[in-house]
């Protein structure tokens, strides 16, 4: 792999298979030409921890920001679809890319361009942006940012997010979930990452430390994982605990608060999802046992529609030609007409759960927990076609190339042709179990398996 010549703060962590913490690297690797006292500086600012360094330059800027007092330093839409900022990438799973691979194997290397161990667990999905991979990992007592170079392969930085004002010491989370489970997102000049005792961090794409803050203790049954998502110069945040509730939006460039609207749903783990409705953008969420929108500009809740009820997980909303997808493990699934509020058709048979539903060309496809995929006409909710699986889906499908992609919890990914007849095209195996969604970015694939990060592509 590239060696990088670049200053790195390798950060002691456990590494599972020995059992034993790695020491820092020397920081004077590869950087000959720098005098002492140059490098002395450089390496103390790469040291400060992310809380100290955030406060710091919290305390440099100016007033606060009204999102509309200047211009704000973010990608563009076009640049965004280059890229995959987020959870669902940016057109809700649905990706312009070509050349992908069908047929590779994770465990003969047939297709696989590169592997790389990630060195602390995690259940966030990466996302890319231009050349670069981030994704988080952590324990019971270390939270770390990943940025993995995704031509080589090679971690090129890696940073401890730790003395937070406000961090909570420890926290319930469930195995399935772990301490790194929210997927990150970008917004083309910073990138944000949380965790489960409700850190939350920023930093600008080389990996200096932007802004951080705590949430709030978090108390639910499996622990907080719900993703990140950037709109604009907004960071929209869904956080629904046992002991707190509430949405907000805060800015990109500061963390501080644009709007903050309480919710009291209990625990919820899907996240946030804006839409275009009319002559307004509204942030529409899903949790036990209602789907909620709220504006975009204020929070101001504009309706609700109580159809989740005991729906524990539910997966993230999908908008299009006025209606409202939701869906739970064990809640319905339902389509909702966003300008009378009423439930269109509904379906409680196979749903998904964890996994998000992908929506194209006017059909609906879920992945559900118990390894049933399924498609449904999505104008009528007609069950078009259903397989059944061994192994449950928790990542989202995927519409690439010109196929649908299912991956489940095995490892294992079906590729289908689009249609309302179902027609598999082919089968590929990461060689190890994965719970994340896959970036899909020019001709690859890059997916988080148990322990790690993979380039799938020709």
């Amino acid at each position: 792999m590239m060696k990088m010549e670049i200053f790195q703060t390798v950060l002691p962590h456990t590494n599972r298979a020995h059992g034993k913490a790695d020491p820092l690297e020397n920081p004077q690797r590869g950087v000959k030409a720098f005098a002492t006292g140059v490098l002395l500086l450089v390496t103390f600012a790469f040291l400060t921890p992310v809380g100290t360094a955030a406060s710091e330059a919290s305390e440099d800027s100016s007033a606060k920001s009204t999102g509309k007092d200047k211009e704000r330093q973010v990608a563009s839409g076009e640049v965004r679809l280059k890229n995959w900022p987020n959870l669902l990438g940016p057109a809700a799973s649905v990706s312009s890319t070509s050349g992908l691979l069908m047929n590779w194997n994770g465990e003969t290397g047939e297709g696989i361009k590169w592997k790389t161990p990630i060195p602390l667990p995690g259940y966030s999905s990466p996302i890319f942006w231009e050349g670069k991979l981030y994704l988080t990992g952590a324990n019971v007592s270390t939270r770390v940012v990943y940025c993995i170079d995704a031509q080589s392969g090679e971690i090129t930085w890696e940073r401890r997010v730790e003395t937070i004002p406000g961090s909570p010491e420890g926290v319930r989370v469930n195995d399935g979930t772990g301490y790194a489970a929210p997927t990150m997102a970008t917004d083309g000049v910073r990138v944000f990452a949380s965790f489960a005792n409700g850190d939350l961090a920023a930093f600008d794409l080389e990996g200096k430390p932007v802004w951080s803050k705590n949430l709030g203790k978090p108390e639910n049954l499996y622990g907080h994982a719900s993703s990140l998502l950037t709109h604009g110069d907004n960071l929209l945040i869904q956080y629904d605990q046992d002991n707190l509730g509430y949405v907000a939006a805060l800015d990109v460039e500061t963390g501080e608060e644009r709007w903050k609207t309480g919710r009291d749903f209990g625990s919820s783990w899907s996240m946030p999802k804006v839409a275009k409705i009319g002559a307004r953008e509204e942030v529409i969420l899903a949790a036990d046992p209602m789907v909620v929108s709220y504006h975009l500009e204020s929070g101001k809740e504009l309706w609700r529609v109580d159809c989740l009820k005991y729906g524990e997980v539910a997966s993230v909303p999908v908008y299009a030609d006025g209606l409202v997808y939701v869906s739970a493990d064990s809640a319905n699934l339902s389509a909702i007409n966003v300008e009378t509020q009423e439930i269109v058709w509904e379906s409680g048979f196979f749903k998904s759960g964890v996994s998000t539903p992908l929506l194209h060309d006017g059909l609906l496809y879920c992945g559900a927990d118990d390894g049933t995929f399924v498609c449904y006409d999505a104008e009528t909710g007609e069950e078009l076609w259903a397989e059944f699986g061994n192994d449950g889906f928790y990542a989202s499908p995927i519409l690439a190339d010109g196929r649908v992609h299912f991956l489940d919890r095995s490892g294992k990914m079906r590729i289908l042709k689009p249609g309302r007849e179902l027609e598999i095209l082919g089968e590929s195996d990461l060689g190890e179990e994965a719970s994340c969604t896959p970036a899909v970015v020019g001709d690859s694939f890059y997916i988080r398996g148990r322990n790690h990060l993979f380039r799938i592509g020709p």
